[in-house]
């Protein structure tokens, strides 16, 4: 079983949202995007560890919405799973979508789960009949939150991974264990002898039990002592401990004393190595549905890791997922994440909140071929032009062609876009450099709300990177060099002109280009004009009147910030009465405060 498609209506931040998922998934966004929200709604469909639904908590208050609140999830079967499912709820394509009602007023319903039929209508009763299934017919999930105790996952004491891990095994081990067999027995004959021995004062436990039974005895009641051989969770709880050693030093260490890294590593790896050690349990009927299914949800893995560690964790994480029963759900702030999963971008959402309302973006089949179809305007462009058709390879002209150049152009650095509320694509490094400079200098003034400057590798790219932009949602603005609209430029121009969106906030073109606008020379060699151009800043060797058109221009692409108001007097607390309304005088009219 595999989680394919989850819907959520009126659930916190989430008005109305749809997401598509496979193995190995990246919920990406800036801060308070909604990331959470979706993965905290997985955790409230099966409500492990007790995560319920809170309608205080968790129903948003939307003007003009409806209150009803509800989740719906499809899931694709295995050939096994579809047989076993009962025939009203099997359909062709071997799918099975629920619904699971979280407030919608009705008592008989509310918390409850209900499946689709093969007729396309809702079933009028709870799915298999039971209010509470999420824990058997819908595989299981593993919780990783960003901020957890490293004791969480590990305690023997109580549910921990560790503890469903050695219990697998030794459940396994003892059911067929010469070992507990005989150790069985000796611990009956232990049990037995010690019940009998006393101590040299007389004590024994043969005696107490005896005692006390006397005293019962006019109640016509006995009273028996046994002592029962250690059961599987006994073992584990009482007898098993464990230790890390710390190789460099020889000594043995608790693993909350080891760094943030390494507590961080040692949990994911007992998930890892936890599917190794899951065993198969048979049915007991062939009819059963008991799909099998592990979804790891993990909030923020690259957390306390170095980038090496985070590309090497996200290399085990998509390999995990490519298992048939394990899939794999992270929630990011890493770009490195993001770049390693970049050959299949339709895997990677994009959440968004404005005004509240979150927002899920991703690019499902149809709109990657309308991207695809969008891009290949470039390549029809080109070969009108005889110099840039020579450039051309058979192969640049066909569609999986675009897969190739994103996953390429998607590299650690330029993923940073994902996380951005805003993205301005520029040309290429000098203008990133160049622009990075002024912004951090403080010359020109940077959004408030996040900003990304893109390098798109060149004019030819950039309508490839606005659509993707749009598709994923974000917010973005262009400046390029027109070279004065000669030749294959004024075609270039048009398209990225005719690539805007909604989304496009501007296209600055710079009349020439860059060094013709700042009026300064141009290196020999392409490769060295970003060093060029900062050398020349440093220096002094740009005049103060071109160096602000440069950056009136490039703050005329970027969001406008929140008109500033300054009330004409501020009261202090201890001016205002209780209960009082205090009236402050804006520019632009009244305002109670």
């Amino acid at each position: 079983m595999k989680l394919v498609q989850l819907s959520i209506h009126n659930f916190r931040g989430i008005h109305s949202a749809s997401l598509n998922f496979f193995d190995y998934n990246l919920l990406v966004g800036p801060n308070n995007a909604g990331k959470s929200t979706v993965i905290d709604a997985i955790r409230v469909f099966y409500e492990k560890d007790g995560f319920k639904f809170r309608p205080d908590r968790d129903v948003p208050f939307i003007v003009g919405a409806d209150q009803d609140s509800w989740l719906e999830l499809l899931f694709s079967l295995s050939n096994a799973e579809d047989s076993s499912l009962a025939d009203d709820y099997r359909q062709d394509d071997k799918t099975l979508r629920v619904k699971k009602f979280l407030k919608i007023g009705d008592k008989n319903r509310d918390g409850s789960i209900f499946a689709y039929k093969n007729d396309g209508n809702l079933s009028a009763e709870p799915f298999y009949g039971a209010k509470n299934v999420q824990s058997g017919k819908f595989g299981d999930i593993v919780f990783i939150p960003a901020v957890s105790k490293i004791d969480e996952h590990t305690k023997l004491s109580g549910p921990s991974a560790l503890r469903d891990l050695l219990t697998n095994v030794l459940e396994a081990v003892v059911a067929s264990s010469a070992s507990y067999e005989k150790f069985s027995k000796d611990f009956e004959a232990f049990a037995q002898g010690v019940k009998a021995e006393r101590t040299d004062d007389g004590r024994s436990l043969a005696g107490l039990e005896a005692d006390l039974g006397a005293l019962l005895e006019s109640w016509d009641t006995a009273f028996l002592l046994e002592m029962n051989s250690p059961s599987v969770a006994d073992i584990i709880k009482t007898l098993l401990s464990y230790q890390c050693i710390d190789k460099a030093h020889g000594k043995a260490l608790a693993a909350d004393q080891f760094g943030s890294g390494f507590q961080r590593h040692f949990i994911y790896s007992l998930i890892q190595i936890g599917a190794k050690y899951v065993g198969k349990k048979p049915s007991k009927k062939t009819k059963d549905f008991v799909p099998s299914m592990t979804l790891i949800l993990f909030e923020e893995p690259e957390a306390f890791l170095h980038p090496p560690q985070q590309e090497n964790l996200a290399q085990s994480l998509t390999k995990l997922a490519n298992n048939p029963d394990q899939q794999v759900i992270c929630s990011t702030h890493s770009s490195h994440f993001v770049s390693r999963n970049a050959a299949h971008i339709p895997a990677i959402a994009c959440l968004k909140r404005d005004s509240g309302l979150v927002s899920a973006f991703q690019i499902d089949t149809k709109s990657w071929d309308e991207i695809v179809d969008a891009n290949q305007a470039m390549n029809k462009i080109a070969v009108k032009w005889p110099k840039l058709k020579a450039r051309l390879e058979a192969d640049d002209l066909r569609p999986e062609m675009e897969a190739v150049k994103y996953f390429l152009w998607l590299n650690p650095d330029r993923c940073g876009m994902f996380f951005a509320n805003h993205v301005l694509i520029v040309e290429g490094p000098s203008e990133q450099s160049f622009i990075n400079k002024l912004l951090g200098d403080g010359n020109i003034k940077r959004p408030s709300d996040g900003l990304y400057v893109l390098d798109s590798i060149g004019k030819f790219n950039m309508h490839r990177f606005m659509n993707l932009l749009t598709a994923l949602g974000i917010q973005h603005s262009v400046i390029h060099d027109d070279d004065n609209s000669k030749d294959e430029h004024a075609e270039i121009n048009q398209l990225i002109q005719d690539s805007k969106s909604v989304l496009t906030t501007a296209v600055c073109p710079v009349t020439g280009d860059l060094e013709a606008l700042l009026e300064v020379s141009k290196p020999k060699s392409d490769h060295r004009k970003p060093q060029h151009l900062l050398f020349l800043h440093e220096t002094g060797q740009i005049t103060a009147d071109r160096l602000r058109a440069f950056c009136v221009l490039v703050e005329g692409c970027l969001p406008k910030p929140p008109k500033e108001q300054k009330p004409e007097r501020w009261m202090k607390p201890s001016e205002a009465g209780k209960g009082e309304i205090v009236i402050y005088q804006w520019e632009d009219g009244k305002a109670e405060g």
